[in-house]
């Protein structure tokens, strides 16, 4: 009987070691799309300012970030789901628990006030923001034409992007699964 227990918590032990593995490469990855973000915003803004009449660049950006945004909040629930799945699914099934995760969860700070404060909310809707701000001078100088019009309907779509990445990362930031995990009537408990 305890070589059955032993090869289950065998069993339960190497899916913990998988999920974990899977939950630090995705957080890799979510790193790496911070790094293009930033590495894409550099390059853009440098090319905007290298000259006049470039600043039309600028409404790349909030395109491209409300693309990254969209993966990085992607891999940051992927990590929560599983880190709710080895609390509430795997660690009843080991003597004693896995416990890591339900410490992490206790000792999670509290969310806070200042959440606009929060790196993603620069990286991503701050970069958009600012090149939609940027851009609007140039814009402005435009004379009427099919290329302006154009242009003017580029930079009403970033404003929609930038706020749609704006509400992805508050979403991430403030939903109460961060701190709580799923609840019954959730579409993950």
């Amino acid at each position: 009987m305890s070589d059955e227990v032993s090869t289950g918590q065998e069993a339960v032990l190497a899916e913990f070691n998988a999920l974990r593995a899977e939950i630090i490469a995705r957080q890799n990855s979510a790193q790496g799309l911070l790094s293009i973000q930033l590495t894409a915003a550099g390059a853009l803004f440098s090319l905007a300012l290298s000259g006049s009449g470039r600043a039309a660049v600028l409404l790349i950006l909030p395109l491209l970030t409300y693309m990254l945004a969209g993966r990085h909040v992607s891999h940051s629930y992927a990590c929560l789901s599983i880190a709710t799945y080895i609390r509430t699914e795997l660690s009843g099934r080991i003597p004693g628990g896995l416990g890591w995760e339900e410490w992490l969860r206790t000792h999670r700070a509290k969310p806070r006030r200042y959440r606009v404060l929060n790196p993603l909310f620069i990286s991503f809707p701050g970069i958009s923001i600012l090149a939609i701000v940027g851009s609007m001078p140039y814009l402005a100088a435009m004379h009427f034409s099919f290329t302006a019009v154009m242009l003017w309907a580029a930079w009403l779509a970033d404003l929609a992007l930038a706020g749609s990445a704006a509400h992805l990362v508050w979403r991430i930031r403030s939903d109460s699964f961060l701190w709580i995990g799923p609840t019954l009537g959730s579409p993950d408990g």
